[in-house]
């Protein structure tokens, strides 16, 4: 389905989402849990010189992860904190992004 949502939408609901479909953000700007963003399959390309789908094109989106990594990072966070934020869970999203690696929250 291509729809524009909002980052915290997929943070909060990652489990419903294919596997095998991946994240596109906003081209350009700063990500926030109220960012646009949609999840699609990145293999759906309508014309073979398209390197990704033509709805991430159109609205100026770009792979970010693949939803697989997005339920991983939002899992581990789940799994560090009782009860993560939507705020834990970007900080959790935009630290993996940046370091191919998981965030470890202090236990204080």
């Amino acid at each position: 389905m291509n729809k524009i949502v909002k980052l915290r939408e997929v943070l909060l609901n990652s489990e419903e989402f294919k596997w095998s479909d991946a994240l596109f953000l906003i081209n350009g700007e700063k990500w926030t849990l109220d960012s646009k963003c949609a999840v699609l399959d990145p293999d759906y390309v309508e014309d073979d010189a398209d390197e990704e789908p033509r709805f991430a094109i159109d609205n100026n989106l770009k792979y970010s992860l693949n939803m697989q990594e997005i339920q991983s990072v939002v899992d581990n966070a789940n799994q560090q904190c009782d009860c993560c934020t939507e705020s834990e869970l970007l900080q959790a999203f935009l630290y993996y992004y940046d370091n191919d690696a998981f965030i470890t929250f202090d236990a204080t």
